[in-house]
C-alpha cells in the first residue's frame, strides 16, 4: 500500500481448506485499524443456497464491530483456466435461497454493505434473480464485483434499475478470457480502454451518467495479483486521469470512503 500510494483498502479472507488467511487479515486490522476495512471471509464450499453453518458463522461476525461489511460471496462464478475445475463449470448460488435471503436481512439490520460476485455468462438467467433480491433490500447497499465481467449495456441495466448497487472496476481493464469455457468467455462484455490504453466513450458516458456508482478495486486475491499491485494501481491512475478530476476522485477514493463509512 505504502508503495502504490494507497491509503485505506477494503480486504477479506479468503475461507480455504488448504490455506486461510483470516489471521493474517485480522493482524493488520489490529495493527493498522484506520486503513483496513475489514470483511467476513470469503467461502469457496457454498452451492445451491447458503448453508446453515456458513448463515450462523456469518449472523457470528456480524455481531462482531470488526467486520464492517459482508465480502465476497461467489453467487455465479464460471471456472477459470488457472483455477479449479467443477463438474459443473462454475460455483452457484440462487439468489432467491431461503438462507440468502436469512442473511441479507440480518445484513439489512446491521447496515453494512455485501459484497456479491455474479458473472453475466448467463445473463438471462442471473438478471432476473438479482433484479429481484436488489428491489427486495432497497436499504441494502450490494457491490457488484468486477462489473459482472459486463458490457457496459448489461452494466447501465443494472446501475439504472437499482440506486442500492455499487460497482468495482476491479479486472475491467480488458475484456476477461481466462475463463476456462470459451463459449461463457463470449457471454462477457468489453473492457473500459481499448488496446491503446484509451477509455471507451461508452464507459466514459457510463461514469458521467452515475459518478456516485462505480469503486476503484484490485482484486489482489493470490500471491501473482500481490505482485504487480503497484502496477494495477498505476494503470488505474492512468485510466481515471482521463476524465475530469472530481469524477476521477470519485472513482478512486470518495465513493468507496462513502459506501464504506470511512469518513476522512
Amino acid at each position: 500500500m505504502a508503495r502504490a500510494g494507497v491509503e485505506r483498502m477494503a480486504l477479506f479472507a479468503r475461507q480455504h481448506h488448504k490455506r486461510n488467511g483470516e489471521g493474517s487479515v485480522l493482524a493488520l486490522k489490529s495493527r493498522f485499524p484506520q486503513r483496513i476495512y475489514m470483511g467476513t471471509p470469503k467461502p469457496f464450499s457454498e452451492r445451491g443456497d447458503l448453508s446453515d453453518g456458513f448463515l450462523d458463522q456469518t449472523n457470528t461476525y456480524l455481531r462482531d464491530q470488526r467486520y464492517q461489511f459482508i465480502g465476497e460471496l461467489l453467487f455465479a462464478h464460471a471456472d477459470k483456466a488457472h483455477g479449479e475445475q467443477t463438474l459443473e463449470g462454475e460455483r452457484y448460488v440462487a439468489p432467491g435461497g431461503k438462507n440468502v435471503q436469512r442473511l441479507i436481512s440480518a445484513v439489512e439490520q446491521r447496515h453494512v454493505p455485501v459484497m456479491l460476485h455474479w458473472e453475466v455468462y448467463d445473463w438471462d438467467r442471473d438478471w432476473p434473480a438479482f433484479h429481484a433480491l436488489y428491489a427486495r433490500f432497497p436499504a441494502v447497499i450490494f457491490i457488484w464485483p468486477h462489473a459482472g465481467r459486463a458490457s457496459h449495456e448489461q452494466v447501465a441495466t443494472v446501475v439504472s434499475s437499482h440506486a442500492n448497487v455499487m460497482v468495482t472496476l476491479s479486472k475491467k481493464e480488458h475484456r476477461a478470457r481466462s475463463l476456462s469455457s470459451e463459449e461463457k468467455a463470449e457471454m462477457l462484455g468489453e473492457g473500459v480502454i481499448d488496446d491503446c490504453g484509451v477509455l471507451r466513450r461508452e464507459w466514459r458516458d457510463l461514469f458521467v451518467r452515475y459518478p456516485e456508482r462505480f469503486m476503484f478495486a484490485t482484486d489482489a486475491h493470490k500471491s501473482f495479483r500481490w505482485a504487480k499491485y503497484e502496477a494495477i494501481v498505476e494503470r488505474w491512475r492512468l485510466i481515471l486521469g482521463q476524465l475530469p478530476e472530481p469524477l476521477a476522485q470519485s472513482l478512486a477514493w470518495r465513493n468507496a470512503e462513502r459506501v464504506y463509512g470511512m469518513a476522512r
